[in-house]
């Protein structure tokens, strides 16, 4: 240290620290030089910082959109975690994204990845899924619902009753109108809700019955009685998709 302080006091051209068994203090110089470095010091820190900051945001960013519903400590979590592992040159950057609004990212270019709940009748051409796990689609009603003490329910009985489902793009799915699962659910009426939430919230009410997999969070802790639909079933996949040419 002594060395960078002989060095240091030759480049200014004087004494900066006087010396005694005390101790050191400030000369006059070194308290003048102390007064003006201060701001070149505090500027060379923040420019370092700065360069710093610059550097991290020059990484290569992966985008990764995650359905809102999906369990988060079960699911999400583990595979983040496995991402920032496998890539730590990489920024990962996370957007949780409604059901047909992260499809159209997903498909638009906008994300790397999707996390996300399909079915046989989602647009998925030119991309791979790698699937967590599969399940039918439920009917669901609140434990408040009166069909909360049936075992089952029939196409009769849901054609007296509400259908709550989450709002859809037009292009959301492959197949025509006549042969959409969903389009056709026999139903008094038609109870749309912006996300799964909502979705949720209105179920809770009582306004109605769903139908979607038992694959979203907290769905063991859900006051909700769910049944087989009555008809040709709709298989969902939880699945991680991605462009195989990117």
């Amino acid at each position: 240290r002594s060395k960078q302080i002989n060095v240091l006091e030759n480049e200014l051209g004087g004494q900066l620290f006087t010396r005694s068994r005390h101790g050191a203090e400030l000369t006059p110089l070194g308290k003048y030089a102390q007064q003006r470095l201060r701001s070149v010091v505090l500027d060379f820190e923040k420019a370092i910082q700065d360069v710093r900051s610059h550097a991290a945001d020059a990484r290569e960013s992966i985008t990764v959109g995650v359905f809102s519903a999906l369990p988060r400590e079960s699911l999400v979590l583990p595979f983040v975690s496995y991402l920032l592992a496998s890539y730590p040159d990489r920024q990962i950057q996370l957007e949780m994204v409604e059901l047909s609004a992260g499809l159209r990212k997903f498909r638009d270019g906008k994300l790397d990845f999707l996390l996300t709940n399909i079915h046989e009748e989602d647009d998925l051409t030119g991309f791979e899924r790698l699937t967590f796990g599969s399940y039918d689609a439920k009917v669901v009603v609140s434990l408040l619902h009166p069909w909360a003490i049936r075992v089952s329910v029939s196409a009769e009985d849901m054609r007296k009753e509400s259908f709550i489902k989450m709002k859809i793009e037009e292009d959301h799915y492959t197949v025509p109108s006549e042969k959409s699962f969903y389009r056709n659910v026999p139903c008094k009426k038609i109870i749309e809700a912006n996300n799964f939430e909502t979705m949720m919230v209105l179920l809770g009410q009582g306004a109605g019955f769903a139908i979607f997999p038992l694959a979203f969070t907290n769905m063991d802790r859900a006051q909700i009685k769910a049944f087989d639909y009555p008809g040709r079933s709709l298989r969902y996949d939880t699945a991680l998709l991605y462009d195989p040419n990117n």
